[in-house]
């Protein structure tokens, strides 16, 4: 094989186990809205979120960052160690809701409360894609068989969460626009995915030293793809086109 064409089998499987887990995700949680969205639409959700976690970076280095973050805090380390964690659930969160309030919600397709769902997970993978590609990079080109084994990881893990977590978060916006007086209810979501991401990163962080810590996550994992299965059939009962 000529260096050509090695480097570009590599830079194709680099891309593939970037994009596909996501997309992957992406293709089954489609299939539950009854009236797709316009394809233009959610590519531009999809490509938003990317966007918002290159912005999510930037956020938690200002934050959080080693070299005196404006919110760095002397705690105890399991104390210091949730803020931190709390404080990256909140920044990814808000960052992945950013391209839907910035660029969907305005748009008259956006008429039904199932539509909340759907861009939020849409940019929710967005994001995780761009995650793959900053975890996978460092590790890719030294070893293939390392870079599947974390897109495998991810795609079962971090990429299901971002999905998850999202799906979460567009349930409450979708009470929160269609039933005006409930505008709160966008920022209860946020602040609820935001635990729900510290509960995983902080077992993904002990699981070394707690026994227990995959079966937490697993059943963190599960509770949470329950509850967005349950609000999918909430709100498919009541997305009357308006």
């Amino acid at each position: 094989m000529s260096e050509f064409a090695a480097i570009t089998t590599a830079n194709a499987a680099y891309l593939g186990l970037t994009f596909l887990p996501p997309v992957l995700w992406l293709l089954f949680y489609l299939r539950e809205d009854a009236h797709p969205e316009p394809k233009r639409f959610l590519l531009l959700t999809f490509f938003g979120g990317i966007i918002a976690a290159l912005c999510a970076v930037v956020a938690e280095v200002f934050f959080l960052g080693d070299q005196g973050g404006v919110l760095s805090l002397q705690t105890g380390p399991i104390g210091h160690t949730l803020f931190v964690f709390f404080t990256i659930g909140l920044i990814e969160e808000y960052a992945k809701y950013l391209p839907v309030k910035l660029w969907i919600l305005r748009r008259p397709d956006f008429d039904e409360p199932i539509d909340a769902m759907i861009y939020m997970m849409t940019a929710a993978l967005g994001f995780a894609a761009m995650e793959n590609a900053l975890f996978l990079l460092p590790v890719f080109h030294k070893s293939l068989s390392l870079g599947l084994e974390i897109a495998t990881s991810r795609f079962l893990g971090a990429n299901l969460l971002h999905a998850l977590t999202s799906g979460i978060v567009g349930f409450f916006l979708a009470r929160a626009w269609f039933h005006p007086k409930r505008a709160h209810l966008v920022a209860i979501g946020i602040v609820l995915a935001g635990l729900l991401h510290t509960g995983f990163n902080y077992f993904i962080l002990v699981q070394d030293t707690l026994a227990q810590a995959t079966l937490y996550l697993v059943l963190l994992l599960s509770f949470m793809a329950i509850m967005v299965l349950v609000d999918f059939e909430r709100l498919k009962k009541s997305s009357e086109p308006i």
